[in-house]
């Protein structure tokens, strides 16, 4: 962590910039007080996704720290970016399902559950800069595993 050498004061810097202003020492003290007081609840929280995958894959990609403070804040953002493409596929789930039928001869089940596809997947990942291309072997519609040319999509 960068030290200060602002001896005191929580003072009113507030949003300024550091070293744009007679305040920005203090402000940057403020931070960096807010900062460490984060990291060091994040000592105390067990987040979802487990220290030693998160330090694997860290490795695997060619880092290694051996602060498990920055090890839970990558799983903590880990973490909520699944949480975020989760809940944006429950959205585009919920909007395909409500879309209007355009033939007559499918029936509405009367069963409303939501069952999550690739596409919705798909889309929600695409909105968040991950394109994903899957096979067509997966079954996401009755035409899926038939010849392209009989396909009707």
């Amino acid at each position: 962590m960068m030290g200060s050498n602002n001896p005191g004061g929580a003072g009113g810097g507030g949003g300024m910039a550091p070293g744009t202003g007679a305040g920005g020492s203090d402000g940057r003290h403020d931070d960096e007080a807010v900062l460490t007081e984060f990291l060091s609840s994040l000592m105390d929280y067990n987040p979802t996704i487990p220290d030693e995958l998160v330090e694997h894959y860290l490795g695997r990609s060619g880092f290694h720290c051996p602060d498990l403070r920055l090890t839970r804040l990558v799983a903590v953002a880990a973490q909520k970016f699944i949480s975020d493409i989760a809940s944006d596929s429950l959205q585009h789930c919920k909007a395909r399902v409500a879309a209007p039928v355009k033939d007559n001869k499918s029936k509405q089940p009367k069963d409303r559950r939501l069952v999550l596809t690739m596409d919705d997947l798909s889309k929600a990942l695409r909105e968040h800069g991950v394109n994903l291309k899957h096979p067509e072997y997966f079954a996401d519609s009755p035409s899926a595993g038939m010849a392209p040319s009989t396909r009707e999509e």
